[in-house]
């Protein structure tokens, strides 16, 4: 992808003049650079930056850097030139670093040479409008797990185990052109379900279980993000009142994602459909968050969340219900934000059911 540019708006934001980058999907962000170990010396007043690998990605790095136009130069750091040899050459005296990014050992090791100092949350701020090439991209993951679940849908889940379904879904995934899950895919079947991020068993779905599948797909580094809670056969008045009310919370929040709104407004809205219920006691997580080169971006919707929403954020909104002994409803999409209301890009549909009779994968 090119990232042509990205240097140069980093370099127009306040802070010290050098800037060292540890995030991996921060540096891709930056630079393109896809590979592994790596850090990025950023020097705002020059708009320009210094990516430093060790020689198993010099020649990887070289190579995307002159296809990416980024305002980048190479560097080979190994045992006779460290990353502090370049700081010294460069006169680097104090560099900011996200405190978040950062081990207690390497900020001791950085601050016996330079004075480290708190960079802040600009690179997050930058990286939450995103361009055509990247919603193109998440366009793309979103539509190859909303194929690759109603697939695993139409075979039907009964009698099946959430490990079965879980592996069926991630290889029909790849198969469907995504290069990895956008992260470890949760199959909870039952009371299973009443944990937010269950981790999938031998446990064999049933009659009368609702399944929470969480799951997405991975394109040049961008994600997708989708939850969908299905119905095996019958399930219980009580569990099909918690889908209920999931689904007109989800509504709601939906429809007040909008450039200019708050995310604690997102929030607060789909928290208002618990409350009004009795339940908001089992909301135990956020309503959604920003997504793209990592699955969790800025902003995450909580009460507390003051960013406000602009066009071409990519966002989830997924509130759900968890109840002990009974099992959990969420139901989840990945929205592109506009100036009027939002673009959802993950279409399979919210109600979802499977026969009783199983059928085998």
């Amino acid at each position: 992808m090119n990232v042509a540019g990205r240097i140069e708006a980093y370099g127009l934001t306040e802070g010290p003049r050098y800037v060292l980058v540890l995030r991996q999907h921060d540096i891709r962000w930056l630079t393109g650079f896809t590979g592994g170990t790596s850090q990025l010396l950023v020097d705002r007043e020059n708009k320009c930056g210094f990516l430093l690998v060790d020689g198993r990605y010099f020649a990887r790095a070289q190579q995307e850097i002159r296809t990416s136009g980024a305002a980048v130069e190479v560097v080979c750091t190994d045992s006779t030139r460290s990353a502090f040899d370049v700081f010294a050459s460069l006169g680097v005296t104090s560099l900011g670093t996200h405190p978040g990014h950062i081990t207690s050992d390497h900020a001791r090791q950085l601050s016996k040479a330079v004075e480290v100092v708190d960079e802040g949350d600009h690179l997050d701020d930058l990286r939450r409008v995103k361009n055509a090439s990247e919603i193109t991209l998440m366009a793309r993951a979103a539509a190859i797990a909303d194929t690759a679940l109603m697939s695993v849908v139409t075979d039907g889940l009964m009698g099946k185990t959430e490990r079965q379904v879980r592996n069926r879904l991630e290889f029909l995934m790849r198969e469907g052109g995504a290069d990895r899950p956008s992260f470890d895919t949760i199959v909870a079947t039952g009371a299973h379900g009443a944990s937010a991020h269950h981790e999938p068993t031998d446990a064999v779905i049933d009659a009368g279980h609702g399944v929470v599948i969480d799951m997405g797909a991975e394109i040049d580094g961008y994600r997708s993000d989708m939850t969908r809670t299905i119905f095996v056969g019958d399930v219980s008045s009580e569990y099909r009142q918690m889908w209920d009310l999931v689904r007109e919370a989800q509504a709601a929040a939906l429809q007040v994602v909008r450039d200019g709104v708050e995310g604690s407004v997102v929030d607060a809205t789909a928290r208002a459909v618990f409350s009004r219920a009795g339940v908001e006691h089992e909301f135990v997580h956020g309503t959604g968050h920003g997504i793209g080169l990592y699955i969790h971006e800025s902003p995450i919707f909580s009460p507390r969340c003051t960013a406000v929403l602009r066009s071409d954020e990519v966002v989830t909104v997924e509130p759900g219900l968890y109840r002990g002994g009974v099992g959990g409803v969420r139901i989840e999409d990945q929205v592109v934000v506009t100036d009027s209301h939002c673009r959802i890009l993950t279409l399979s549909p919210k109600e979802l059911s499977c026969p009783q009779s199983p059928r085998m994968i």
